[in-house]
């Protein structure tokens, strides 16, 4: 036994592993996160770090103190209804954060065995995360107020950022010239524009649903502000710009990447057209959402391990 943990934390691959095991764990926790959002389950753990005071929440409201609704009906915000789905799915959600905490701190730890750059992104990673469980709480707190769920998801593209980073540098790859870089370049920042400007549409959601209520489903996205409509615009820049991409990268190496972005692209259209006609159906946000992160982190991923063609 003690030869296995000598060999997992000193094995020369043990950073790559660990890193490579943090970037899945955040995708995971992205979707379970999304999750949350698209069955309103934000509030379905009025507490935090603990949930209705108890590490393990209920599944039954006879678990809860008898005036339980009185304890926590400031916290609920009138949501005094006990749910064990909706505080279920967010307590997965925190147990997965934890998780990845977990595994962001040994990726950093891992990290002192390597070169300095690596251990700089590897530890800016880890200080994100940890802004980001922080803010967690303050999320909950807010009662979901808008603009921190915003920078929720910014800190957590800053983590998927530092950790490709670090992994690009410590695995000493050869970086290959392309022509098309500026194009993928891009092409990030058009995705990474459509989901600050989708975060939006998704609070101002939010909101639609405390006025409506859950039984109007239907009339949800007739109710949106035209943020909506700039994110459904947008997406045909969108679309364009990797379309531009894929014709540019025809004679490149690259050819998952190219094919593969526009697939996503795909998906991203095919969830979107279904949120907006189609009165969300179960799980297609939570894809539209993954889908557009898995761009950002696919195009971080081509623009590091590339470099500007010359002749």
């Amino acid at each position: 036994m003690k030869f296995i943990w000598m060999h997992l934390f000193f094995s020369p691959m043990s950073f790559q592993k660990f890193g490579l095991i943090s970037l899945i764990s955040i995708y995971m926790l992205i979707l379970a996160g999304a999750i949350v959002r698209s069955t309103g389950s934000g509030m379905g753990c009025p507490d935090w770090p603990k949930c209705f005071g108890r590490y393990v929440p209920p599944t039954q409201a006879s678990e809860l103190p008898f005036n339980y609704q009185e304890i926590y009906k400031a916290k609920l915000h009138g949501e005094v209804v006990f749910n064990p789905t909706k505080t279920w799915i967010e307590y997965i959600n925190r147990l997965l954060g934890a998780l990845t905490g977990l595994f962001v701190c040994i990726t950093a730890l891992l990290s002192f065995k390597e070169q300095q750059k690596v251990r700089n992104y590897s530890l800016a990673a880890l200080l994100f995360v940890l802004g980001n469980a922080v803010l967690g709480k303050y999320v909950v707190d807010s009662f979901l107020l808008p603009g921190v769920v915003t920078a929720h998801m910014l800190l957590s593209i800053g983590v998927l950022f530092f950790l490709i980073k670090a992994l690009n540098i410590q695995s000493g790859s050869v970086v290959k010239p392309l022509s098309a870089r500026n194009w993928v370049g891009i092409n990030l920042l058009v995705i990474f524009i459509q989901i600050l400007v989708g975060t939006q549409v998704r609070e101002n959601m939010d909101h639609v649903i405390l006025d409506l209520g859950e039984g109007a489903k239907n009339q949800w996205v007739s109710h949106l502000n035209g943020t909506f409509i700039i994110h459904r615009t947008f997406s045909w820049l969108v679309f364009i710009s990797h379309l531009i991409l894929w014709t540019k990268m025809k004679e490149s190496s690259h050819q998952l990447y190219r094919h593969g972005v526009m697939v996503l692209i795909g998906i991203s259209f095919l969830t979107g057209i279904l949120m907006a006609y189609f009165a969300l159906p179960l799980g297609s946000q939570a894809i539209h959402l993954v889908v557009a992160l898995v761009l950002v982190g696919w195009h971080i991923q081509t623009w590091i391990e590339t470099k500007n063609f010359k002749w």
